[in-house]
């Protein structure tokens, strides 16, 4: 938002620049002159001010979130950790990172029943 003398005489005329967004181009927008442009300017100045406000409160509140954010993500972490171990105690597997999936014919860690232990003379 800017006023700009476009005139010898000094009339300012009030134009406020905006970036279409069809073509990124930054294109002026007149609002006018006079008594109405310098009412028009105060208004934009308090609506800018108001988004101003806004999102510092947002900011600080973010800032107030970010300890309990970090705690729940460690919570995240641990019960997944705790969860893969269940899985695996109990005979899953994830081949190639895939889906959990249950071992066919397994002994609960990895081996099959029936299988020779190496070694052992058959």
């Amino acid at each position: 938002m800017a006023f700009e003398v476009r005139t010898p005489g000094g009339t300012k005329y009030l134009y406020l620049s905006r970036r279409d967004p069809a073509t990124g181009r930054v294109r002026k927008l007149y609002l006018g002159h006079g008594p109405k442009a310098e009412a028009a300017a105060r208004d934009l100045a308090q609506h800018r001010e108001r988004r101003e406000a806004e999102r510092r409160a947002a900011e600080q509140r973010r800032a107030e979130l970010r300890p309990v954010e970090q705690s729940m993500a460690a919570l995240d972490e641990g019960a997944r950790l705790l969860m893969e171990a269940l899985l695996l105690a109990a005979g899953f597997h994830r081949p190639n990172y895939g889906p959990w999936r249950k071992r066919r014919r397994c002994d609960g860690h990895g081996g099959y029943r029936g299988a020779v232990p190496a070694g052992s003379a058959s």
